[in-house]
């Protein structure tokens, strides 16, 4: 099997790579029947997919969750909710859709069968995820098929788009992701990625979402995928920046760009004491990067498209709404918090000390709001939109909305529930947002998604 991690270098984009998945170089803008080289959008899609959880989505999602506090600026409108449809612009028109990866996917998908396209369809999914997970009902059936006239494509509902993004797994698995698509080595060639057991990580974590709605089911899916996927932080697909200065991780560059304007959740901050991982996370409970020592805070920081401990938060979480054995919850929470510590430096002593004083006692409700709270402190820098997930399916850890919150777009002044479609789609596809928005019941911060009920 050919395995990697992802270490992405700038030249790749601009000088392409040196291995060919195949001999038709095709302009990915203008794909055509034959089969493109896939080598050529691969880097590109790949960095913007993992670009695309911690940047602007990420960042505000973490301040929505008060994993950051927005101090200046722009930052300070988000954390008072003040999130309107032209600040998400970007993550739709050039993150996921337009030029962004779920077009490149597409491209790939469509036109190279088997082990080429696999590794696409399981980053589709990823993308997906966050898409639907963010916004409700996305295009997605018809999103890609302007080259055909489809340039107002419909909306898809949220439900469908769970069981799509289950199918695009199933098939990424079937047609071969295990192989690594052969010779591609993406921008880089070390580790050990398990892209088979990333694909069921991926199915648990999306089974996983729809605890509100399907309950135990949707908890005992995620179980059945956990055991099929990855084993270890070695295992996990990580994405590692590096120079020059703009392909940087996002959020050591925002830093860089904006200094001051974003800071360290105050939150975050009071509920981290005696927890060995504060001090790698902030020195001066204001920064969370550009200072050395602060692990997910370095140009070169790695952004996991899902980690090994998210897997096992997954595992512990759904051990509980199951009925299983609350020894084998608390060890697997444990194993969790430990891939984590272990992963950004924190001493093995140190390690130890935290996890051996944790327990699982209580209601179930009890039980989910240790395992949440724990899995909010570890998915800090590397997964902030997945606790927006868990805080808005669980309603864990119990955040205290900004009491300068305002009305415009939240008239409840409630923490965010989804993001608002950007201006473009209400500005070029109006006829099918307004039947998005109808079928919903309503575009602002404070209605539910359907997959989201309130808690």
């Amino acid at each position: 099997m050919k395995t990697t991690k992802l270490i992405f270098i700038g030249l790749l984009l601009t000088l392409g790579i040196s291995c060919e998945i195949t001999d038709v170089n095709v302009d990915p803008d203008n794909p055509s029947a034959e089969l493109v080289n896939a080598g050529a959008i691969y880097p590109g899609m790949i960095a913007q997919t993992h670009r695309n959880s911690v940047a602007l989505g990420g960042r505000i999602a973490g301040i929505v969750t008060q994993q950051y506090d927005g101090l200046d600026a722009q930052q300070i409108a988000y954390g008072q909710y003040n999130i309107g449809e032209t600040d998400l612009s970007n993550l739709w028109d050039s993150g996921l859709y337009g030029a962004g990866s779920m077009r490149d996917c597409f491209v790939i998908m469509q036109n190279n069968p088997g082990e080429i396209g696999a590794l696409a369809k399981l980053y589709m999914a990823a993308n997906l995820g966050l898409a639907t997970s963010s916004f409700g009902d996305v295009p997605y059936s018809e999103a890609f098929l302007g080259d055909t006239g489809t340039q107002t494509p419909k909306y898809d509902d949220q439900v469908e788009l769970y069981a799509v993004i289950q199918s695009l797994l199933d098939e990424s698995i079937a047609d071969g992701v295990a192989s690594g698509i052969g010779e591609f080595t993406g921008a880089g060639a070390t580790g050990n990625i398990n892209w088979e057991g990333t694909a069921h990580a991926l199915k648990a974590r999306y089974y996983m979402h729809l605890t509100s709605v399907n309950g135990v089911s949707a908890a005992q899916n995620a179980l059945t995928e956990v055991q099929q996927a990855i084993t270890s932080t070695d295992q996990q697909p990580d994405f590692i920046y590096s120079a020059p200065a703009q392909f940087s991780n996002p959020l050591a560059l925002f830093d860089n760009d904006r200094p001051s304007t974003l800071g360290f959740g105050t939150y975050l901050n009071s509920i981290m004491t005696g927890d060995p991982r504060l001090s790698i996370y902030t020195t001066d409970g204001e920064s969370f990067a550009g200072l050395d020592g602060l692990f997910w805070g370095q140009f070169e920081s790695p952004t996991p498209l899902i980690s090994y401990w998210e897997v096992k938060f997954i595992e512990a979480e759904a051990i509980v709404r199951t009925g299983g054995s609350d020894t084998d919850a608390l060890n697997a929470l444990k194993d969790a918090i430990l891939a984590n510590m272990q992963y950004i430096g924190v001493p093995t002593a140190d390690s130890n000390t935290y996890v051996d004083a944790l327990s699982l006692a209580g209601s179930e409700s009890d039980k989910i709001e240790t395992i949440i709270v724990e899995k909010y402190k570890s998915l800090y820098g590397n997964a902030p939109i997945e606790s927006w997930v868990d805080y808005r399916r669980t309603g864990f850890p119990v955040l205290t909305p900004n009491p300068d919150a305002v009305a415009a777009v939240n008239p409840s002044k409630i923490i965010p529930r989804r993001f608002l479609y950007p201006i473009t789609e209400r500005q070029t596809n109006l006829e099918n947002y307004n039947a998005a928005i109808s079928a919903q019941g309503g575009h602002l911060l404070d209605d539910d998604l359907a997959i989201f009920p309130n808690n």
